[in-house]
């Protein structure tokens, strides 16, 4: 008896162990910068992923891509990361989730795509003449 009510226990301990972590340590994929202009670099980190499970995928979708972009690059930090060029992208805010090469998830994150040189999009900028 005394053994299946230390093996409920445990269960509940881990239980609440799992329900008190935060999301952050679950899963982390950055982006930086977070605002961008047409053409420049971003790059997408996640610190989750064990670069020895394999590559980390990180999916970008927005208002004209739905593309993946592969990382086998270590991060600084740990993890993996990749830099992602954004000639070519519609104005707007782009989603990044990664997936890691033994499949959990690494997180998501996401970037705004600006104008050149002009004020970000939707911010009411004007143009001269």
């Amino acid at each position: 008896m005394k053994a299946k009510t230390v093996l409920g226990s445990a269960a509940v301990g881990v239980g609440l162990g799992t329900l008190l972590l935060p999301a952050a340590a679950l899963a982390d994929t950055t982006v930086s910068p977070a605002t961008t202009p047409v053409g420049g670099t971003v790059v997408l980190t996640t610190t989750t992923c064990n670069p020895k499970a394999g590559d980390a995928l990180f999916r970008v979708t927005g208002p004209n891509r739905d593309q993946n972009v592969r990382s086998t690059t270590a991060a600084a930090g740990g993890g993996l990361s990749a830099e992602l060029f954004t000639a070519g992208f519609t104005l707007g805010t782009y989603t990044v989730t990664t997936t890691c090469g033994d499949g959990s998830s690494g997180g998501s994150a996401q970037f705004t795509v600006t104008p050149i040189g002009g004020a970000p999009a939707g911010a009411g900028g004007s143009a001269t003449t």
